[in-house]
């Protein structure tokens, strides 16, 4: 899943060893310019470096905004036949073996057609993986556990957390066919003796923000710690049933025939190859949050809001390149994923290049500016606290909480990924709280990152916050709670904690874990690409993080894996559209 980051699962193995050191915060927290050229980055191998395209890159990389972002877009390269060193013919080709690309590849396999599948990545490193957690309706389990979500909810919820530029059509393809994606996986899975589990929470207690539980996630226990267990899983099957897979291959340009999308040439090892497909070729490269050139022309308030980025290696938006060099539409509003768990040190603020992976962080525990005035309901979405501290002084804020900080998380009961205790139906925690103490907090403290104190006006001086006004603000918090109503910004009561019980503690936290980019390609509801006039490109499908027409601005959270979910359900419906197609 990962060649030069580390990944959650690679943490959990040091967990249970013992032997996570205080590098890994380093690894994470890494806020630097990538020193790879920006050509490169994107994935464009060119006739002098025909190689550019292979994963090279680093999972932690930052951004700084820059005032002329330049043409990100450039020219497709030109290639002559005379340099194509092999040609391959096939009837569906799937360009990514992340977890969109994954997904199509079996799916065309299974209707039939000759399917092979191209990964830039060397075959130990396996491409981008499968996501821990996958959003659905209508699963088997779902409907088991009687917890189904009325699908034109949470279509709803989707449309209005996109502002309305999500394309309703495609939510309802995606609520009509994930159900039936999440079984597939969930079967394939559990032939090889792993569980995939919906999660179910306790909806007993009223909230502001609606939740619905979409979310099914793999089971780590079972895992034994393994990398990319699940999509070695997933590729042996598709490869059973006589898919072909190419590592150290990289998308260049699409080749078309009229209007047509018939093939590509990628780089490979010694010059570039030639892919023929006769029925499709479906995109699935990812996105570009590692694109510093894409990112500071597409997405500034991103790039501002960027503390750790933690993408997948490939999300270089070559891809979404190859695509509009063909005639595709782009989303002209953007979103990425993006989390509040960037912590940084008490005398810093902004993006600090010693900035933490800090889980935590998406609790909702009382958050001050650096004046120590409370400034927003602390209970919303990820992004959202990210948005309001936006418009603080440095984008700067700070976490508090006192010595119950362990039954507080477990009274708030957040959902997703936020999560540190088993679900209702026993589901695991995808970041368990017996990780997140034994090897995460110690270190923090050690570090400097979280400070203690006994008294409230140290802990205030210990953040850099003005004491009086932090004071005043802790009273009130505590007056809130005596209360149990939030009547100064309407957080749910059973989310309101006490600062009584010392020791105190707290963080300062400024921009966020940055994972994807969520803007891309148009399609339409049979993953075709979309041209500026609407018109879908025949032979071009695309899917996961690499398409568009369904989110914008920010991350639906609480909504799990509601972007993996899309990205399943829409590969699999590609590869059985492709294969399908005459």
């Amino acid at each position: 899943m990962k060649k030069n980051g580390i990944s959650r699962r690679d943490f959990l193995k040091g967990a249970a060893a013992g032997a996570l050191s205080t590098a890994a915060a380093g690894i994470l927290g890494a806020c630097v310019t990538p020193s790879e050229n920006t050509t490169a980055a994107q994935g464009g191998a060119t006739q002098e470096n025909p190689s550019a395209g292979e994963d090279n890159s680093s999972q932690n990389n930052n951004f700084a905004p820059e005032k002329n972002a330049g043409d990100w877009l450039g020219t497709a390269p030109v290639i002559e036949e005379s340099q194509v060193i092999a040609t391959y013919d096939t009837e569906v080709l799937v360009v990514g073996s992340g977890t969109a690309g994954l997904f199509a590849a079996c799916a065309a396999v299974e209707e039939g057609a000759k399917t092979l599948l191209i990964e830039r990545s060397i075959e130990e490193f396996g491409g981008s993986g499968i996501r821990d957690t996958l959003g659905a309706i209508g699963s088997r389990q779902q409907i088991a556990n009687n917890d189904n979500p009325d699908k034109f909810d949470v279509i709803t919820e989707l449309y209005r957390q996109s502002n309305g530029y999500g394309n309703q059509k495609l939510y309802k393809v995606w609520a009509d066919h994930s159900g039936e994606a999440i079984d597939w996986y969930t079967d394939r899975l559990a032939a090889a003796g792993l569980s995939f589990l919906h999660e179910v929470d306790d909806h007993s207690q009223n909230v502001r923000y609606p939740i619905y539980d979409i979310g099914h996630s793999l089971q780590m226990s079972a895992t034994e710690g393994e990398e990319g267990v699940t999509a070695k899983i997933i590729k042996d099957y598709g490869k059973g049933l006589g898919l072909e897979i190419h590592y150290g291959t990289s998308l260049v340009e699409l080749i078309k025939d009229g209007d047509k999308v018939t093939g590509l040439y990628a780089s490979v090892e010694g010059g570039y190859a030639r892919y023929n497909a006769s029925k499709g070729v479906i995109v699935c490269t990812g996105g570009y949050s590692l694109n510093e050139e894409m990112l500071n022309a597409l997405q500034p308030e991103t790039v501002k809001m960027i503390n750790i980025n933690y993408s997948y290696p490939g999300s270089h938006g070559d891809g979404i390149k190859a695509c509009l060099w063909a005639g595709a539409a782009m989303d002209e509003t953007h979103a990425g994923m993006l989390f509040d768990r960037g912590g940084i040190m008490p005398d810093q603020v902004g993006c600090a290049k010693s900035g933490i992976l800090f889980w935590m962080g998406s609790q909702p525990f009382l958050k001050v500016d650096l004046e120590g005035n409370r400034f927003t309901n602390e209970s919303g979405c990820y992004d959202h606290i990210l948005h309001d501290a936006f418009n603080l002084p440095d984008r700067t804020y700070a976490m508090v909480w006192d010595a119950n900080y362990i039954e507080d998380m477990k009274r708030f009961d957040s959902h997703g990924c936020s999560r540190m205790f088993p679900h209702a139906n026993g589901a695991e925690a995808v970041w368990p709280l017996e990780f997140n103490e034994g090897v995460f907090m110690p270190q923090y403290r050690e570090q400097g990152y979280v400070v203690k104190a006994d008294t409230i006006e140290d802990l205030a001086q210990k953040l850099g916050l003005p004491v009086e006004n932090f004071k005043a603000t802790i009273d009130r918090y505590n007056e809130l709670f005596d209360k149990q109503q939030d009547e100064d910004f309407g957080k749910e009561a059973y989310r309101l904690s006490e600062m009584r019980t010392a020791p105190f503690e707290g963080i300062r936290m400024s921009g966020g874990y940055f994972i994807c980019t969520l803007d891309g390609i148009k399609i339409d509801t049979n993953m075709n690409a979309l041209t500026p006039e609407g018109k879908p490109i025949e032979g071009l499908y695309v899917a996961g993080d690499c398409s568009g027409s369904y989110f914008d601005a920010s991350y639906p959270n609480l909504l799990a894996g509601a972007a993996a979910g899309r990205s399943v359900t829409f590969g699999r419906l590609a590869g059985k559209n492709a294969a399908h197609r005459s």
